[in-house]
């Protein structure tokens, strides 16, 4: 859920793509801009929202009045609800793991370690088969991964059995939760109706369950160096987008399942990613070779931000950090990225692009 994903969603064509072949978005998918008068109903209907925060019904009632006025009111309100929402989601993630680390001291005693070293080969051959595919991933990669996750990381489910607090919490957001959703689902429901469409609407439940399941997985068992990286990454994530952030973090807690070392942020990286991204958006392609002088490969733009790139992943189209990174695990050379031999790693996300750095 990013800071203002759907305003600028509405930029551009909303598609999701894994491949580096260039995409150009017709003209027609593009919204017009708003005008005066439409601006103005728009600032009013913003204050009504916020002087009704006590007020779920009414609230209600202004998220559906939005839908009858168009995409320019729901996206206006939609980043409101998500500006709301946002600390409140900080507080719960953070009560979570606590909960969920509570939870974990014992978890790992009776693991097999044969068993974690099969699991974890089995998924990292997968990156030098030469005919990859994602069906290969998904049949192989996938359920081994999964296992690693029953036997290190707590149920989340479990975590919110043991404390009826969390489950209190988690009621109030839904309330917030659900007109994001409201929101959210119009705005998918506007993209155009082709192959390259989001399959699955939105769900609030969704998003807030990857949350959850990513506390819990800081609550797994890491070695001490992983442990002060994703430290060290938390205090830089400050300077990111929050699904930015969200989708390092994925990353790093996918390869400390499977036993690699956990990547650094590189805010030069992550520049460089955030300026391709944005390429992307403004001149209307999605590919890693760029148009724009200067900017042609990976490596180029992160000699431009003073550092040095060993690969790129690009996607558009989604809408969550966490939801992003398990697509690229799924994609196979995307796939072979995530987990190769780097050290560190940037993540730009602008609109409904994301671009993905390594350095090694």
């Amino acid at each position: 859920m990013s800071t203002c994903f759907f305003r600028r969603l509405l930029r551009t064509a909303a598609v999701f793509m894994l491949f580096a072949s260039p995409v150009t978005a017709s003209a027609d998918t593009r919204p017009r801009a708003a005008g005066p008068g439409e601006r103005r109903a728009v600032t009013a209907m913003l204050t009504q929202f916020r002087m009704a925060r006590r007020d779920p019904e009414r609230r209600a009632e202004i998220v559906e009045a939005a839908v009858e006025n168009g995409p320019a009111h729901v996206a206006a309100l939609h980043e409101a609800v998500e500006r709301e929402l946002r600390p409140q989601l900080t507080r719960y993630r953070n009560a979570f793991h606590r909960q969920a680390a509570a939870l974990s001291k014992d978890r790992t005693a009776n693991v097999d370690l044969q068993e974690v070293l099969a699991l974890r080969r089995q998924v990292l051959a997968l990156q030098h088969q030469p005919a990859l595919t994602k069906n290969l991933i998904v049949q192989q990669g996938e359920p081994a991964l999964e296992r690693l996750r029953e036997m290190f990381v707590v149920n989340r489910e479990d975590v919110l059995e043991a404390s009826p607090a969390l489950r209190d919490d988690r009621e109030q957001l839904g309330v917030a939760g659900g007109l994001w959703e409201r929101c959210a689902v119009y705005l998918h429901e506007q993209l155009p109706d082709d192959e390259h469409k989001p399959e699955e609407p939105p769900s609030f439940e969704g998003y807030l369950a990857g949350e959850e399941a990513m506390a819990a997985g800081l609550a797994a068992p890491m070695d001490p160096r992983t442990r002060q990286v994703l430290s060290m990454n938390n205090r830089l994530a400050a300077r990111l987008e929050p699904e930015e952030a969200r989708a390092v973090l994925a990353l790093n807690l996918t390869r400390n399942l499977l036993g690699l070392s956990a990547l650094v942020i590189d805010p030069r990286l992550c520049a460089a990613a955030r300026d391709h991204s944005n390429d992307m958006e403004t001149h209307q392609f999605f590919a890693h070779e760029s148009p724009v002088p200067g900017k042609a490969t990976p490596r180029e733009r992160a000699q431009r931000f003073g550092t040095t790139a060993s690969g790129e992943n690009i996607a558009m189209g989604h809408r969550d950090g966490q939801a992003v990174n398990m697509a690229w695990f799924r994609s196979p050379g995307h796939h072979r990225n995530m987990l190769g031999d780097h050290t560190r790693v940037g993540l730009g996300q602008v609109g409904a692009y994301f671009t993905q750095l390594f350095g090694k």
